[in-house]
């Protein structure tokens, strides 16, 4: 049994950002990973049994929206680089594909998904993005994405863009997705309504391990790799968190750094009745995202669509003769996507003629240290359990992109929940002294 100050649960970026922060203020931290690796829902990695790199996790940001990832750049000198711009537009809406002055739906009723959108702007303005979002005042947009959405069309395309928006945006069906949670969003991002050819594009130029690496150096904790927490319980004024293969590491705070959908797993006799309930349903993310080599497909394409296993695929990179297209899907229970036929077809919806000669993909929903993919709230969690997911239980404390009061679901997210749960942890120990 070892004693730290801190024991931190979990090595993606909200952790490591966690432990930089408290090392750097003098104290003695360990990281506890079950994984092997670091970076949590990140994770750069080759492409199938190539030599080139993909990021089958958390990949993209926006600098000017997103000041904790900007702060970080900035400070490690990380270099960035622009997803290739699209050459060719076009959704598949109802089975028919749409491009030119069809493009995003067609012609006749672009008015119809302008107002829609207009009054998606005008109900994101009621929210102050990072500011507690149980206010009973905001209750009737903690519903179901679908039932808000419904009210805003007539038009069946024009609801399946609205569909499609939110599920890929958020890697959920949009009956399972607050609306609340899609309208902070747009108030983060000033209030603009996001189409789908005009999401955060920009990546780490040397993946996202350069800003894994980049914390992990800089703070330089003790990290147990292959250490998954059985139980985490305080006791005497301390607490005490032991893996699953029985190891104790006694410490005068922790930090449970892990996914929501995670924590149900772990022993946590203080766990707070609102965490809890949030943890038992979980968040709703279950996006599925898939890498595929392809050849005979349109050079920068970006498309996407609704009613197929995939909401959207753009090109990032060709090589060996084939266009290296990324692919997203609302639903990774859809289709296989280790399975060569169930790809090519899921592709062949968005782009007709398709050959994909190699393909790869991580299911995040069954690894046992997700459980998911990014934080996407269900109708009611936000107004009945926002204020309390982050907020400390005795010596436990709290941090991860689903807890991110700004950001949930973005590593600016991850980010900026780690330095303020440093920020209460080094306050209360330094309280102690």
């Amino acid at each position: 049994m070892d004693t730290y100050d801190v024991v931190i649960v979990g090595g993606g970026i909200a952790g490591l950002t966690t432990a930089r922060d408290l090392r750097r203020s003098g104290h003695s931290v360990l990281v506890l990973e079950g994984r092997a690796r670091l970076g949590g829902r990140t994770w750069y990695r080759r492409f199938a049994d190539t030599d080139h790199y993909i990021e089958m996790g958390g990949t993209w940001f926006a600098e000017e929206a997103q000041s904790h990832i900007a702060e970080e750049i900035r400070r490690y000198s990380l270099p960035t680089i622009l997803s290739p711009a699209g050459k060719e537009l076009r959704t598949v809406l109802g089975g028919i594909a749409l491009s030119g002055e069809d493009f995003p739906v067609p012609s006749a009723v672009r008015p119809e998904l302008d107002r829609a959108l207009a009054t998606i702007v005008q109900e994101s303005r009621r929210v102050r993005f990072g500011e507690n979002l149980d206010d009973p005042g905001l209750r009737d947009l903690d519903v179901a994405f679908s039932e808000f959405s419904a009210r805003l069309w007539t038009s069946p395309v024009v609801g399946d863009y609205l569909a499609m928006w939110a599920g890929f945006a958020f890697g959920c069906l949009p009956e399972e997705l607050s609306t609340l949670h899609a309208l902070t969003w747009v108030a983060g991002y000033g209030h603009e309504a996001w189409t789908l050819d005009a999401a955060p594009a920009t990546k780490f130029g040397e993946g996202t391990w350069s800003l894994v690496n980049a914390l992990a150096e800089d703070g330089a904790p003790d990290i147990a790799f292959e250490a998954p927490v059985a139980q985490i319980v305080e006791e005497a004024g301390r607490i005490r968190v032991t893996t699953l293969a029985g190891d104790t590491h006694v410490a005068r705070a922790a930090v449970l750094a892990t996914p929501i959908n995670t924590w149900s797993d772990i022993e946590i006799p203080a766990l707070s009745p609102a965490k809890s309930l949030v943890a038992a349903a979980g968040q709703a993310g279950h996006a599925v995202k898939v890498w595929a080599l392809t050849r005979n497909i349109p050079e920068y394409l970006i498309a996407s669509g609704w009613g197929g296993p995939l909401n959207w695929i753009s090109e990032q990179a060709h090589f060996d003769g084939g266009r290296l297209m990324v692919g997203i899907g609302a639903d990774a229970s859809r289709f296989d996507p280790i399975n060569r036929e169930d790809v090519e077809a899921a592709v062949r919806l968005l782009a007709p003629g398709a050959e994909v000669l190699k393909f790869d993909s991580h299911d995040w929903t069954t690894d046992p240290y997700s459980k998911g993919t990014w934080a996407a709230y269900r109708p009611g969690q936000l107004s009945s359990s926002y204020a309390a997911l982050a907020e400390p239980e005795g010596r436990l404390f709290f941090a991860g992109s689903d807890v991110a009061r700004g950001w949930a679901g973005f590593m600016d997210g991850a980010i900026e929940s780690g330095k303020l749960a440093s920020k209460r942890v080094a306050s209360q120990l330094e309280a102690e002294v």
